[in-house]
């Protein structure tokens, strides 16, 4: 058994916000972390994020809806494809960016680039593929449903498409969930359910009490804050946005 099980979610390409949450967490190797979905697009350093959990064995990413689009748009390689045009409307440009840096774009002619390209292409598919889309657990006798956005209420768990775990918004939130499980999720920045412009906090449902909404906003607030909430104890801890962008002026 780890020696605590922590989930957060919806990081979109703020490394330094992510590795200011597990100094705060004191993560270690004796710890599980359950990425609820959405590591890339928005903020500056999406590769840096994933590479960086690609090393940890008890880091365990679930397919967000910026996973898929990422994952569509390198199949169809093509930027002026729907896919290509999708993922770039939803902030694809800064992963683009990134990416294109880390394969050193300017220093390589067309043909040789285009093979670092098709190759890391097929790691990054690979890899989101192997992604679930949800992933159950139990912690303390409650069991758990890891998900990047919720489910379809008419369905049962099983029943789910990947479209459906992975853009699901108001018609799963505002319904019952599943019988003797509470769903965490993201997706929605909780400033919406809560129906308060800066209130970025983890939402408990309220009426149903087996949901519990934690993405904090980060990617498209300013003041956005990135969650994340320990099983063991129910803790919960908050790096804000604001704080490791100021932090790093002062350097």
């Amino acid at each position: 058994m780890p020696k605590n099980i922590y989930v957060l979610s919806d990081i979109h390409g703020h490394y330094n916000v992510f590795i200011k949450m597990l100094e705060k967490i004191k993560f270690s190797d004796d710890d599980v972390l359950y990425i609820l979905g959405d590591c890339c697009d928005r903020g500056p350093d999406s590769l840096k994020i994933y590479l960086y959990i690609q090393k940890f064995k008890n880091i365990h990413l679930i397919r967000g809806n910026h996973e898929i689009m990422m994952r569509d748009a390198f199949i169809a390689d093509d930027p002026t494809s729907s896919q290509g045009r999708m993922w770039a409307q939803n902030g694809g440009n800064k992963t683009a960016h990134s990416y294109h840096e880390y394969l050193q774009k300017k220093a390589l002619n067309e043909f040789d680039y285009k093979i670092v390209k098709a190759a890391f292409y097929k790691m990054m598919i690979d890899y989101v593929n192997k992604c679930p889309s949800f992933i159950e657990i139990n912690c303390n006798g409650q069991d758990y449903v890891l998900i990047h956005a919720g489910i379809n209420p008419e369905k049962g768990l099983y029943e789910q498409t990947e479209e459906e775990c992975a853009w699901m918004r108001e018609y799963f939130f505002m319904s019952k969930g599943l019988d003797n499980k509470i769903i965490i999720f993201g997706h929605t920045p909780t400033c919406y359910i809560h129906q308060k412009k800066d209130c970025f906090d983890i939402w408990h449902d309220p009426v149903f009490k087996d949901k519990i909404g934690i993405d904090g906003g980060l990617g498209p607030f300013d003041k956005g804050q990135l969650n994340c909430i320990c099983l063991n104890t129910m803790e919960v801890f908050v790096v804000k946005k604001s704080e490791v962008l100021e932090a790093a002026k002062n350097i």
